[in-house]
């Protein structure tokens, strides 16, 4: 007698995470964290330990306020490997802690996230893009000092994997975090160019999700609110550092393109900025800002009625005109948002050897990015890609 399979039903959403997003909410960090555990471990990169320390003292007052223990773990390098995250795991299993705290930018986050994995089994860091089978996590709370394009809450990290010497991506839902909290007062001593490439590859993800093949009209909803925040706001916010109204939606804008992004699981721009970052010393923000017009102006006939919703969102003018054209104007409105914020169009702002775009197109179809693009990609689409953003 056949045995009946169950069939699963995907939500069309689900986020675990609680969210803390107002100004001075590091004030009411002991408490939130205090409900998860009592010894706290802070990850954070010796990058971050210094341009956010005064931040740092205020978490610290706040967790030592409501009596939970804390130790900082700064042992890093600002764009750390395996082999590092691995010495931060063997650290925190020593220490005893019962929750981590990832504080600063997406390497510490990323690395957080990592640890608090790796510290309740029995794996080195390497072992994870296996897909082993894993033990529940040490509670995480992500702390971010300034938007990290969606992965404050993202159930996903990227790291450089030491034997392949490019950036590996793990994705498992026990890397949701606990809790993100987030003061906006905290991005405002990072400068004008990191405020931009961090916005855009926001941006990014919010008009990947759009036109991703499982989007639906709930995360939908989500990833045009944070096209329209971030056009709103980043002009804002790149004029006036200190404007705390414009930090905050900035935030909330990298939250939910990190929302639309849990369901939709498309970033042609992101798969293509980590293969490239891998290859280079360009950052992978810096490739998915410069990447994103391009990237849209691949995808634009597969799906233009959906940019024409971009468009609107941006406050383009679409009356009057055809489909297409009024989809080109959401193309449109990211170059216009990009020149006005200073981000460079063409990778050879970057003195990049065109020799290695096929190695990096290679590279990017490796990564989880792809599959629910609405028009395939091959090697040589990605080289094509690349070579119209040289």
């Amino acid at each position: 007698m056949a045995t009946a399979i169950k069939s699963i039903t995907v939500p069309d959403f689900y986020i675990p995470t609680e969210v803390y997003l107002k100004q001075d909410v590091v004030s009411e960090l002991g408490g939130i964290v205090s409900a998860i555990g009592s010894r706290a471990l802070i990850i954070t990169t010796p990058r971050d330990l210094q341009k956010f320390s005064e931040a740092l003292d205020r978490v610290s007052h706040s967790l030592h306020g409501s009596e939970v223990s804390l130790i900082v773990y700064d042992d890093l390098v600002d764009s750390p490997n395996t082999e590092y995250v691995d010495s931060a795991t063997y650290f925190a299993k020593k220490s005893h802690c019962d929750v981590i705290l990832g504080f600063g930018g997406i390497d510490s986050i990323n690395v957080a996230k990592a640890v608090s994995l790796l510290a309740t089994n029995f794996l080195f860091c390497d072992d994870l893009f296996e897909n082993p089978h894993v033990n529940a996590p040490l509670p995480l709370v992500t702390i971010p000092t300034q938007p990290v394009f969606g992965f404050e809450i993202l159930p996903q990290l990227y790291i450089n994997e030491i034997k392949n010497h490019f950036k590996q991506v793990y994705a498992h839902r026990y890397l949701y975090p606990r809790a993100t909290v987030i003061d906006p007062s905290f991005s405002t001593v990072i400068d004008d160019e990191s405020t931009a490439y961090a916005s855009i590859s926001a941006l990014s993800l919010a008009t990947e999700s759009v036109i991703s093949k499982t989007t639906n009209q709930m995360v939908n909803t989500y990833a045009l609110k944070a096209i329209d925040l971030t056009f709103k706001f980043l002009p804002l916010a790149y004029r006036e550092p200190a404007n705390i109204t414009a930090r905050a939606n900035l935030a909330m804008a990298s939250v939910m393109s990190g929302i639309a992004f849990t369901v939709c699981n498309l970033s042609v721009s992101m798969a293509i900025a980590l293969a490239l970052s891998s290859r280079t010393d360009v950052t992978v923000p810096q490739a998915m800002a410069l990447l994103l017009p391009h990237v849209m102006e691949y995808n634009l006939t597969s799906s233009p009625g959906k940019y024409v919703q971009m468009s609107k969102v941006m406050d383009e003018d679409v009356r009057e005109i055809t489909v297409i054209e009024a989809a080109i104007k959401a193309v449109e409105g990211v170059r216009k948002l990009e020149i006005d914020t200073d981000i460079p169009q063409r990778l050879s702002h970057f003195d990049l050897p065109k020799t290695e775009f096929s190695r990096i197109a290679e590279i990017a179809l490796s990564y989880p990015f792809l599959e629910n693009a609405p028009r395939p990609l091959s090697r040589d689409e990605i080289e094509t890609i690349l070579i119209a953003a040289y």
